[in-house]
């Protein structure tokens, strides 16, 4: 009789993938704890040689989450969401300016909602265990397949699935960027007042009820040539400032983990700018011809993938 070994090379067969099934399982509690979890603490953000320090309470659920983030040393600057809306306050334009920049990484809520195809470009697995806020957690490593993309290393309290710690590594395993949480209580202020502004100047980063434009299918074929695992989540026209007929096609992609913001816009006569730099963090930019365009990328990924993206478009699109 032959059909117990056959059972048993079927369960040994099944194993690795019942465990990779847990392994993206726990990504996407990282991801939701990191966005809901309720909390009290301090954290620092390093990246490019500078270091901030901000503190973060957080309390409720869905559409009733409130949370509120105030830096701790520059300029004096809020980041308040209330479910989905999000606004920064400060006591002047100068400050207010610096925290539109501070709201582009909201740690710890750094992993998307939606993660269900991004096994196709990165790969997970465990890479040991670390000490982060007097806290045991366990180190995740969400690698990209290629080397276009940045590495993620997460910290995870194992209790509440919330990452303690997360740097982004570039392809040749330097830090880019790095959070990480100095103390931190599993419970938040339940005062209303920890939540409100202290500052009168605001400006809206999204409103609470937003809903995002449809994409049409002509849309989503007008650009080729993305790395693998790539999908275009929105398309807008915008008019440019100051710029009476003129205007900008603005389109998200996202590969389940990277945001990608590609403008599109006709070319003015004579210029062929092409340049790259860093603007926040693990964020770049970079700009570049295509025949009659002039493109613009913007998204977390390495400055020189940044510019050889560009490089690799093919746009059929007419702005």
């Amino acid at each position: 009789m032959r059909v117990i070994p056959l059972i048993s090379l079927m369960v040994v067969a099944a194993a690795p993938a019942a465990h990779a099934e847990d392994d993206w399982q726990l990504l996407r509690n990282v991801a939701a704890a990191g966005r809901q979890q309720a909390l009290n603490g301090t954290y620092l953000h390093q990246m490019n040689g500078t270091l901030e320090t901000f503190h973060i309470v957080r309390e409720g659920q869905g559409d009733a989450t409130r949370e509120k983030r105030t830096s701790l040393d520059g300029p004096s600057r809020e980041i308040i969401r209330k479910g989905n809306e999000l606004a920064c306050f400060a006591p002047d334009k100068k400050a207010l300016n610096a925290a539109k920049i501070s709201a582009m990484r909201l740690f710890p809520a750094l992993l998307p909602e939606d993660m269900s195809e991004i096994n196709q470009s990165y790969s997970l697995k465990h890479v040991g265990s670390d000490r982060v806020a007097q806290r045991d957690c366990s180190l995740l490593e969400l690698r990209p397949k290629d080397r276009q993309r940045y590495t993620l290393r997460m910290c995870v309290e194992p209790l509440t699935s919330l990452p303690l710690k997360m740097v982004t590594l570039s392809p040749k395993g330097e830090a880019v960027e790095q959070f990480t949480f100095t103390d931190i209580d599993l419970t938040g202020p339940k005062d209303k007042r920890a939540y409100r502004p202290k500052f009168s100047q605001k400006f809206l980063l999204r409103p609470g009820g937003a809903s995002q434009p449809q994409v049409s299918a002509q849309v989503d074929n007008d650009v080729s040539g993305l790395p693998n695992g790539f999908h275009l989540l929105r398309s807008v026209q915008r008019s440019l400032p100051g710029q009476a007929g003129k205007s900008v096609r603005h389109m998200v992609y996202s590969d389940g983990l990277v945001m990608l913001s590609l403008f599109v816009e006709t070319q003015p006569e004579g210029a062929r700018l092409e340049r790259s730099s860093n603007l926040h963090g693990a964020i770049n930019m970079a700009t570049g011809p295509q025949g009659s365009y002039q493109l613009t990328a913007v998204g977390d990924m390495p400055e020189p993938a940044m510019m050889g993206l560009l490089k690799g478009l093919k746009v059929s699109l007419k702005p």
